[in-house]
């Protein structure tokens, strides 16, 4: 066998080296986007985890509430001090501030009770100045640490101020010493502060209040054992364990982003698998000849179809190969691209350090693609061995024996419909993203099974519509389609389901728009709404002082505040949720439409909300965790557990996993936070914008950065970050460039060769050069306009289906469906041209041979 391959099948492979590549390339396109989705995933993930572990030093406990993103009672520090094999008990507190006078470079301020040498080094913290020095100025209320890349940057150093704007307002402090670039501050992108404990708390208006509590045993304590002292000395509502622990509490809340990323990235898969089935079934075809030769010596069909598997083999593991490095590269391009997008939809910020590569998870994708390599090559070389090798000798080979029959192929249709719907109602019952993605990946390859018979069906059509344009040339590009429905239809499955693909994103894009904005019109109807500048992950501000309503309230032309304060960290039931306060203004029944509430009633609701006797829940919590009208829903908060019925069930967009919605007054209460992230500003008849919108800057604008816009602002804000949170679905336009070039010019070429004698004959009876080349561009504009109509038939109910049922359980938004159609068209067009640029190029080749050469071939 490896004599053959040596003697037969290398020769080959290298004079058809375009068709080789194709192959390759098809198995490493698809390799490549799972591979760079796999590190991406795996280094944002481990990069969130070291942070952990470094914020943590060498704590082996960690005191938090929840995942450590809602602050409580600071004095549960002594009784965790108090446990006996408890060395020290380290409380640190964290939050965003702006730099400068616009507050839009952030940097992620850490406050820590650092007392001694020994806490500097647990926590990484080195500077250019002496420890003993630093915990001295430290005690300065003032004093911040910076990392040496950010003073460098800005021509600060030691002694020098820094101006910041913080959710307590503007403060100038003074830099007393600086971060070397390693530990928390690397992880961090080099966009740490630390300050001292007290003084954070101050600056970040969080008085009496940290985030979490850094536990440090004995050498011979038991871990275990002082875990469970402190849970039973600790209020039930605070979580103590190890440090890593919260990391994969972290990674159970991005799996549906990274499921969804892994839904994607198998659409490049399934492309690269037709590509290889087309351009294996083209090769084979083409070499039946010598492998008739091959059986008339004594090969058997079994021989044969071995060495054309055992190609694929070898040409499936170096287009993974290729696709490994690929991945790996477009993996540090999409990194950040990625984590912008995960900071807009989790509202917390990410950074990556580095690539982690997970090589495990690398090796079962390296088995994913050379297994895909076997399975596009299968059908070709099983179906050609068993031709008849002197009826090949005698009329030489035909793409005709390899046609399958559309009948057959609208059965297997019927039959992976009826899979794809059965796992979307296992995804409906079971609440299971993993049975989403199968359902979406059969519902995908079924686009290609359907569409040979569609194209038979639309190649007859097209003889009657060429002909009577193009007499000659449409009759000859029509014919030579005809050739081959199933390589033709194959070719226009690929094209569809790409454009289908990217029609989906695109839709799944506007339909959160639209959703949003709706969403938001509702909860922010007034007239001014006014935030800080500074964001503490995605596009939810960083909160204000409740206070800074009473002063908007006394401004000449303000009619009513109303405030908004959303918390994304909660937990629930082990989940992260958000947390939606509101003020009284927000619970009039009449401000929304009847259909507003999917449960529960408007008016009985609002006043339960009001007085503090009930609260709403978003219909995605509500559907993810069985939750209705009349129960009692449980959440842990600063002072306790809080038991409050559910008196409703409505939209709502501030977390993906589902929000309780609830009045400002019982949040203050039960969290201590008395902070605002938006108050919206209803205008008296006679104000104007401008007017009022002066009068807030000159009465606030010197101590607070803020953000002062129109509701028609807000939207365009909140588009510019859902268009950041779907940047990194735009790379899938390039592959309708590739999928389209790649098949189409694998067809074209493939029929040229195989009518090199067809073409000579009809140059030789006075057809020229152009009509030669006209017929070619036909042929491939014939190929993209099919599959252009049936991506839009396809790209409508799969769209449909991602906005109706998988995307809510990825994402946890119930979204309104809109179908993009100019970005339809617009990609659609882009396919056109792709098409018919490849088809100028394929054109002439075919009347690149001299006319007598084309004679000889037979």
């Amino acid at each position: 066998m490896f004599r053959l391959l040596r003697l037969i099948s290398y020769p080959q492979l290298k004079a058809s080296w375009g068709r080789t590549a194709l192959v390759v390339c098809g198995i490493a396109t698809g390799v490549s986007l799972i591979v760079a989705i796999n590190v991406i995933n795996t280094s944002v993930l481990g990069n969130l985890q070291r942070a952990i572990e470094l914020l943590a030093g060498p704590a082996q406990l960690e005191v938090t509430l929840g995942l450590g993103e809602v602050g409580f009672d600071e004095t549960v520090a002594e009784a965790v001090r108090a446990t006996p094999d408890v060395v020290t008990a380290i409380p640190l507190v964290r939050g965003t501030i702006g730099v400068g006078d616009t507050a839009t470079e952030t940097l992620q301020l850490f406050g820590a009770d650092l007392v001694a040498e020994e806490d500097l080094q647990r926590y990484s913290v080195t500077s250019a100045t002496d420890r003993r020095e630093l915990l001295r100025t430290m005690e300065d209320p003032n004093a911040i640490l910076v990392t040496e890349s950010f003073a460098a940057a800005r021509g600060l150093a030691v002694g020098k101020t820094l101006a910041v704007s913080t959710p307590t307002g503007n403060h100038e402090l003074t830099i007393r010493g600086l971060l070397a670039p390693r530990g928390l501050a690397l992880a961090l992108g080099e966009r740490l502060a630390v300050m001292d404990l007290f003084a954070a708390q101050r600056v970040l208006g969080k008085a009496g209040r940290v985030d979490q509590i850094d536990v440090v045993l004995r050498p011979d304590a038991d871990v275990p054992a002082v875990a469970e002292r402190l849970r039973a000395g600790l209020p039930d509502v605070l979580s103590v364990d190890r440090p890593a622990q919260r990391g994969v509490a972290y990674e159970r809340v991005f799996a549906s982003f990274r499921a969804m990323l892994t839904g994607i990235s198998t659409l490049c898969l399934i492309a690269g698998v037709y590509i290889i089935y087309n351009t294996t079934a083209t090769g084979a075809v083409q070499r039946a000849s010598v492998l008739a030769v091959l059986r008339c010596m004594g090969g058997s069909p079994s021989q044969l179809f071995t060495l054309l598997m055992l190609e694929a083999l070898l040409l499936g593991i170096v287009g993974t190969l290729f696709g490994y490095i690929s991945g790996i590269f477009q993996g540090w391009l999409l990194s950040g691209m990625v984590a912008s997008s995960m900071s807009v939809i989790f509202k917390m910020p990410f950074f990556v350090e580095a690539f982690a590569l997970d090589w495990t998870q690398l090796a079962a994708i390296g088995v994913l693609g050379v297994a895909a390599s076997l399975i596009a090559s299968y059908s070709a070389s099983r179906r050609v061995t068993r031709l008849d090798p002197l009826e090949i000798l005698r009329s030489g080979a035909r793409l005709a024996g390899l046609q399958t029959r559309p009948q057959r192929l609208l059965v297997w249709w019927a039959v992976a419909i009826a899979v794809a719907i059965a796992a979307l109602v296992a995804q409906e019952r079971y609440q299971s993203i993993a049975w989403g993605n199968f359902s979406a990946a059969v519902w995908n390859a079924s686009i290609v099974i359907v569409a040979v018979p569609c194209t038979e069906w639309g190649l007859a059509f097209s003889r009657r519509v060429w002909q009577r344009l193009f007499p000659a040339e449409g009759g000859v590009a029509v014919a030579s389609l005809t050739t081959s429905t199933t390589r033709t239809g194959v070719t226009v499955g690929a094209i569809a389901l790409v454009l289908a693909t990217t029609i989906v994103l695109t839709s799944l894009s506007h339909s959160f728009r639209d959703s949003a904005h709706g969403y938001i019109e509702r909860l922010l109807d007034a007239d001014l709404i006014v935030s800080a500048v500074t964001n503490e992950g995605g596009y939810l501000e960083t909160p204000l002082p409740e206070t800074v309503a009473d002063e908007l309230r006394r401004l000449p032309g303000v009619r009513a505040i109303e405030t908004v304060r959303a918390v994304p960290g909660q937990t629930f039931r082990g989940d992260r949720i958000g947390l939606l306060a509101l003020s009284d203004g927000f619970f009039d029944a009449s401000g929304y439409p009847a259909d507003w509430y999917d449960e529960g009633n408007a008016q009985t609701a609002a006043a339960a909300i009001r007085e503090s006797r009930g609260v709403n829940v978003s219909n995605a919590l509500s559907d993810r965790f069985g939750v209705h009208v009349g129960d009692t829903i449980e959440l842990d908060t600063p002072t306790g557990r809080l038991r409050v019925p559910v008196v409703g069930v409505v939209p709502d967009f501030i977390s993906d996993r589902g929000a309780v919605i609830l009045s400002q007054r019982l949040f203050t209460d039960r969290w201590r936070d008395p902070t605002v992230t938006r108050f919206n500003v209803h205008l008296q008849s006679d104000a104007t914008h401008a007017d009022v919108r002066q009068r807030i800057e000159a009465a606030l604008g010197t101590r607070y950065p803020l953000k002062i816009l129109t509701l028609e602002e807000v939207l365009e804000y909140h588009d510019a970050y859902r268009r950041q949170a779907f940047a990194f679905t735009d790379a899938v336009q390039l592959l309708i460039v590739i999928v389209t070039v790649a098949g189409i010019l694998d067809l074209l070429l493939s029929a040229i060769v195989e009518r090199r004698r067809e073409l000579a004959v009809w140059r030789l009876m006075g057809a020229d050069d152009g009509a030669v080349r006209r017929s070619v561009v036909l042929e491939s504009a014939t190929v993209g306009l099919l599959g252009a109509i049936l991506s839009g038939a396809i790209g409508w109910v799969t769209a449909w289906i991602w906005v109706r049922f998988n995307f809510r359980h990825l994402l946890g938004y119930y979204l309104v469906f809109t179908f993009p159609i100019f970005a339809a068209l617009w990609y659609i067009l882009l396919a056109m041209a792709a098409t018919i640029i490849t088809g100028r190029i394929a054109s002439r080749y075919a009347t690149r041979a001299p006319i007598l050469e084309g004679l000889r071939l037979e």
